[in-house]
């Protein structure tokens, strides 16, 4: 593992941490709900991030270098927020919909962002089909919620 990581390094750790940090956002999710078609959902979408996650791994290693991780205890105090939050919602199911499609609003955005652009000359195709995945699961979420 480098010392310094290069622009593309950081952005793979980026995108890495990104995708595992929302796999475990769904997970929690699917695990506190009482509604099980989207609990399923969220299982199927976590195991979709992972999948993400794991390509992205790979790129990191082939870039001789190591994967970050999510900050465990800055996950464990959103998703207790999260559960708040729901618990004294009208529809706890809705909320957590909202609170998962919000999110991946902010992942199109950063996966957009300035930060990711230097994955664009050698991993255009890897940054393309995360923002076609994420896309995805956000119009589903959308067509949820009407």
């Amino acid at each position: 593992m480098a010392l310094i990581r290069s622009e593309s390094q950081a952005a793979l750790n980026d995108l890495h941490v990104a995708l595992k940090h929302s796999a475990d956002n769904y997970r929690d999710a699917a695990e506190f709900l009482d509604d099980e078609p989207a609990s399923e959902f969220f299982r199927k979408v976590a195991a979709e991030r992972d999948s993400l996650a794991a390509e992205v791994e790979q790129a990191i290693r082939a870039e001789n270098d190591l994967p970050s991780e999510p900050d465990r205890d800055l996950e464990a105090g959103e998703q207790l927020l999260h559960r708040l939050e729901s618990l004294f919602a009208p529809d706890q199911t809705g909320e957590v919909i909202e609170q998962r499609r919000q999110d991946d609003l902010d992942l199109l955005a950063q996966i957009d962002g300035e930060e990711l652009k230097a994955l664009e000359q050698d991993y255009g195709e890897l940054k393309a089909s995360c923002r076609k995945k994420v896309t995805a699961t956000v119009d589903a979420l959308n067509d949820w919620n009407h």
